[in-house]
């Protein structure tokens, strides 16, 4: 019977200097600050970059979240990924961000700009959930990550992509299927001689470097180092 509960007298004493109306109201107020925030940011991620950096407090960095432009280049070229601004994305940004971004705001004292992003090709194009990854330029090169969401990218994409990686990678892809399809037909036909063996293996060369070469230019396509930062669609 002598228990006191701190939370109801607090209640009690609260309720004796503000009433339930005002109480409504600066919930209301803090709401309203809320969303004119969260479109602040919204504006802040449509706005095209004017190329400055983020002045960011050093000691509250995070290193782990610290990264230079040449890993980022190296990550999209190898996944077949791009690093753009994010006025150009087309994907939907999850509600957590909007809590996210203001909180390192406040720890840094400064409001972010020039927000990159680091996503696939398609994710600029259509809204796909993918794994998107926000930055802000912090000078010198180096990118601090914001935020990260949706589902991780599978690790046989760099596999995939390799082939698209550059013209060498490519040719030397369409070499090692030719080695493969020339090995599969001398399986099969164990009649054939060396010398005719050796001429399908030119002839399959020819026709896949010919074939991926001429899709590629029907499809509008690039190779992965050319189109990492590009904004363009092809």
């Amino acid at each position: 019977m002598f228990d006191l509960n701190l939370q109801q007298a607090l209640k009690k004493d609260r309720d004796k200097l503000i009433s339930t109306k005002k109480l409504e109201s600066l919930i209301d107020d803090f709401h309203s600050q809320r969303i004119v925030r969260i479109k602040q940011i919204q504006e802040s991620l449509n706005k095209k970059s004017d190329l400055t950096t983020n002045n960011l407090i050093f000691d509250e960095l995070e290193s782990k979240n610290i990264f230079h432009i040449d890993s980022i280049k190296k990550l999209c070229i190898r996944y077949r990924l791009r690093f753009l601004d994010t006025n150009l994305f087309m994907g939907d940004y999850p509600s957590e961000l909007y809590k996210v971004i203001p909180k390192l705001e406040q720890i840094h004292n400064t409001k972010f700009k020039n927000f990159k992003i680091m996503a696939p090709s398609r994710l600029f194009r259509l809204k796909v959930k993918e794994d998107p990854l926000l930055f802000v330029p912090i000078g010198n090169g180096y990118y601090y990550l914001v935020y990260k969401w949706g589902q991780d990218l599978k690790t046989y994409r760099r596999l995939l992509v390799w082939p698209f990686k550059n013209v060498n990678t490519l040719i030397f892809s369409s070499i090692a299927l030719s080695l493969i399809s020339t090995a599969f037909w001398g399986s099969i036909f164990s009649a054939f001689s060396d010398s005719q063996l050796f001429v399908i293996f030119i002839f399959n060369i020819k026709t896949f470097v010919f074939v991926t070469f001429y899709l590629l230019f029907m499809m509008r396509k690039n190779f992965n180092e050319s189109i990492w930062d590009s904004k363009y669609k092809n």
